[in-house]
């Protein structure tokens, strides 16, 4: 027998703080026989007299003093641990690795992690911010559970659902005449915005490649005047008065009275997005990415 296993040393110290044999045997519910048999096998291994049997009751040596210590201080331990290990397969803790586009982080999602936050502190959120393309191929390898991505992308093999409305604006210097040809609803036509020089934004993106195959269909090729791989550097070249560009409305809508530019969504039905929450299907998350997924449905439903 190995002389420190937990159960002897749950009776040991149930020995001492009762101070007899029969009183642990009872309130461990086993026979006192049994107990007596535990505690000679462990001074026999341990090579040391634990306790003096007395008339009535028991009394610890010095070396059953430290035992007693040192079991009790065990024995919490693996409450603590226990405890710990539950409130991981409950959700309550643990790590949750999400993959986001700059558009999701900047619209909805700052404020449902900080509400999550606030009901979840032991759960840890990791964030990292990517492309749609990037972010479902970390998905599908597995390198993160959950992705925020646009609804341009290919989504085989993976569940989704409802994240946000974001629709594309274009922008433009305050006074471009552009955006004297706002319809009834105050938006503009894509074919309209391609008569102007355009500003693109993040090639090979999911709105750059969107942009291209709506140019593509109309049959207007893009004037392009420069190309950034920022929203903020695209906001100032259009203030300066360089181009027209595109994006999402909310990395347009909120800066109109930052810089000196004028936005209005497009009224072509393809410009009407939306971004998309996304999983792997068929494979179980980790509860605490679990208990996210369910929050982040919860609140965008």
């Amino acid at each position: 027998m190995q002389p420190y296993d937990i159960v002897t040393i749950q009776l040991f110290v149930a020995v001492a703080k009762t101070g007899s044999i029969a009183g642990a045997a009872r309130q461990q519910h086993i026979a006192a026989s049994a107990v007596s048999h535990r505690i000679h096998e462990l001074e026999l291994a341990t090579g040391t007299k634990l306790l003096n049997r007395l008339p009535r009751g028991v009394e610890l040596t010095a070396a059953g003093r430290v035992f007693m210590e040192r079991g009790t201080k065990i024995l919490n331990e693996l409450r603590d641990l226990d405890k710990d290990l539950k409130q991981f397969a409950g959700g309550g803790r643990g790590t949750v690795r999400v993959a986001a586009v700059t558009t999701a982080i900047t619209s909805r999602l700052s404020d449902i992690l900080k509400s999550f936050a606030d009901r979840n502190p032991d759960i840890s959120v990791d964030l990292i911010e990517l492309y749609s393309n990037e972010a479902l191929e970390a998905l599908r390898q597995g390198e993160c559970d959950i992705a925020l991505v646009t609804d341009m992308r290919d989504l085989t093999g993976l569940d989704s659902c409802h994240f946000s409305t974001d629709p594309v604006w274009v922008i433009g210097p305050s006074g471009h005449p552009l955006f004297e040809k706002r319809d009834g609803e105050g938006a503009i036509s894509f074919a309209d915005a391609m008569q102007y020089e355009v500003i693109s934004l993040h090639q090979g993106g999911a709105l750059d490649d969107l942009v291209l195959a709506a140019a593509q269909k109309l049959g207007s090729p893009i004037k392009r005047a420069l190309r950034v791989s920022r929203n903020d550097s695209l906001r100032r070249l259009v203030e300066a008065g360089l181009g027209i560009g595109f994006l999402r409305e909310s990395n347009a809508k909120p800066f109109l009275g930052a810089f000196a530019i004028e936005g209005a969504p497009l009224s072509d039905g393809w410009a009407k997005r939306t971004l998309k929450i996304v999983w792997q299907r068929g494979v179980a998350l980790e509860p605490a990415a679990q208990r996210f997924l369910d929050f982040l449905r919860k609140e965008t439903a």
